[in-house]
């Protein structure tokens, strides 16, 4: 029970800002309803919108690496809600379809910055003990918020999308100010944090090299001798770029691909998912009860997931989390009733659970600290990369498959082998976890 009073006041107030914005995100869920409903767009062309979503997304979550860890997470996150909250505002005057797609891809781009700033704070915010904990408490919130927007959104829908995309911009600009009131300290802990870390890294190495000197003192002389060049001295001293010291990373980067496959099966829930619902005479509101129960589930069996599985290494969780979700997508082409999506709902929920605060624990557990927002924000373009995946695997099935509810068997075929990727890498990521 003292766990989570251990968490700062400015994780609680992340933790709010997130409840109520992810509650606004529901306008994400309804995109490929609103394209293909609203804006008269074929099935195959929403998909390849989406994809174009996962797209900008997956850019400038990964460029914003540097600007979380020169700005602060706590300005990012602000600027991102802001801009996510107007490209929806923007859907609710019902534009013309040739502004629709440009729309979609500021949405994506604006609102997958959000994720990596939030972990970036989260790791800089609680102590390394917590932090599987703070993620858990983090993830429930982004669900409490999953749980309740459908249903708002799958409501409003039934109305006008321009009610529903009002309503999903109002609860974003409220998730700004929220975010806002973190303060300038939230930065600060982001930047005295990096700075602590990185100079006991540098004065590790300076101990290592005045031990190296003692030991060798001709060799201490060469290395001096070379430093006198013109220029040697500048380059010694400029730190790596956040990017190369990634790019250096492989055990990160295989972490990083592995993520994105698995997010290109779990994302087919958004992507395809609504489509063949409505293809099966169950509605928007039937889409919207599926997706809130999926959200009850989550919060309401986070932690006890967490308390239940803490006594189990990361690595094999993650290989259960992949076998879970290759399982439960493959059995969505059995289902045609309401009844029939839920239970095989159980399934990958379970794979959710697990995967989704675990997977951001690990990035940040491996990841360097003077860099942590590059690293945290390559581990965020797991969503809108694989939400690119998602929805060009959906394309395809609607526009080749003569039946699209084959695209289940190709879904599983991938989540088959995100259980393989993650067995060989797990031997690796269990050694970086315990350094």
């Amino acid at each position: 029970m003292t766990e989570p009073l251990s968490l700062p006041r400015a994780f609680w107030l992340l933790f709010l800002a997130t409840l109520v914005s992810r509650i606004g995100f529901f306008v994400e869920s309804f995109l490929t309803i609103f394209m293909t409903d609203g804006a008269g767009f074929s099935a195959s062309r929403a998909s390849l919108v989406m994809a174009l979503y996962g797209i900008g997304g997956a850019i400038t979550a990964l460029l914003c690496g540097p600007l979380i860890d020169r700005l602060g997470s706590r300005t990012v996150i602000t600027i991102a809600l802001a801009l996510t909250g107007t490209a929806a505002g923007s859907l609710a005057l019902i534009p013309p379809d040739w502004l629709v797609a440009p729309i979609v891809l500021a949405m994506g781009a604006f609102g997958q910055v959000i994720m990596p700033a939030s972990n970036s704070l989260i790791a800089n915010l609680a102590r390394r003990e917590h932090q599987r904990r703070a993620y858990g408490f983090m993830y429930m919130a982004l669900n409490s918020g999953l749980a309740l927007g459908p249903l708002i959104g799958g409501w409003l829908s039934s109305f006008s999308f321009t009610a529903m995309f009002s309503t999903g911009m109002a609860l974003l600009y409220t998730g700004t100010f929220l975010a806002w009131l973190i303060g300038g300290g939230g930065d600060a802990v982001d930047r005295a944090d990096a700075a602590d870390r990185a100079g006991a890294d540098e004065r590790a190495g300076a101990d290592d090299r005045a031990g190296a000197v003692d030991r060798n003192a001709d060799r201490a002389g060469r290395a001096l001798g070379a430093a006198a060049r013109p220029g040697a001295s500048r380059a010694r001293l400029r730190p790596p770029s956040g990017f190369a010291v990634v790019a250096r990373d492989r055990v990160f980067l295989a972490f990083a691909l592995t993520n994105i496959l698995y997010m290109g099966v779990y994302l087919q829930v958004f992507v395809t998912l609504p489509l063949l619902m409505l293809a099966d005479g169950l509605g928007t509101t039937g889409y919207g009860l599926l997706m809130a129960i999926n959200g009850v589930l989550v919060v309401s069996m986070q932690i006890p997931f967490d308390r239940m599985l803490a006594r189990f290494g990361i690595p094999p969780l993650l290989i259960v989390a992949a076998a879970l979700i290759a399982v439960g997508m493959g059995l969505n082409m059995f289902a045609s009733s309401l009844w029939g999506y839920v239970l095989v709902l159980v399934v990958w929920t379970s794979s959710e659970l697990i995967n989704m605060p675990l997977s951001a624990s690990v990035s940040a557990g491996i990841a360097h600290p003077s860099h942590r927002g590059v690293y945290l924000s390559v581990h965020g373009m797991g969503f809108p990369a694989g939400m690119a995946v998602a929805s060009l695997i959906g394309g395809f099935a609607f526009a080749v498959l003569d039946d699209p509810k084959a695209l289940w068997m190709i879904v599983a075929g991938l989540g088959a082998i995100v259980v393989a990727l993650r067995i060989l890498t797990a031997p690796a990521i269990r050694a970086r976890l315990n350094a």
